[in-house]
């Protein structure tokens, strides 16, 4: 399982500490549901306790990953296939994503999360 595939499980899961625990103080994040750039730990951690509560119904899979790794940073790029509920509304969305993470004490933390879903297609 690479780490982008344990972080969605988690998050699936609402496991609220250990994604607060997945992001280096210094992330950087955008996806759909911000529409914008999250920067920094304090504002992730926002982010988190703002958006977790309002999502219900959570299933992530993740599909077409490669991983890249120089020393203690590691790329993956991959499509995210998800599907949840958020403030009572069905979402469903097919993103490409990136996540970069960086090795710190032992530990892996995103350091960028990058996923911008594509529009349906007709």
């Amino acid at each position: 399982m690479t780490r982008p595939e344990e972080f969605f499980r988690h998050l699936d899961a609402k496991d609220e500490p250990y994604l607060r625990a997945a992001f280096a103080d210094y992330a950087q994040a955008v996806d759909e549901i911000s529409r914008g750039w999250t920067r920094g730990g304090e504002a992730v951690e926002a982010y988190i306790t703002d958006n977790l509560p309002r999502l219900s119904e959570i299933h992530s899979t993740v599909e077409q990953s490669e991983v890249r790794r120089w020393d203690d940073v590691e790329v993956e790029t991959f499509v995210l296939h998800q599907h949840y509920v958020y403030d009572d509304v069905v979402v469903k969305i097919e993103a490409p994503t990136t996540v970069i993470c960086r090795r710190e004490d032992d530990a892996w933390r995103i350091v960028l999360f990058h996923s911008v879903p594509l529009p349906p297609t007709p």
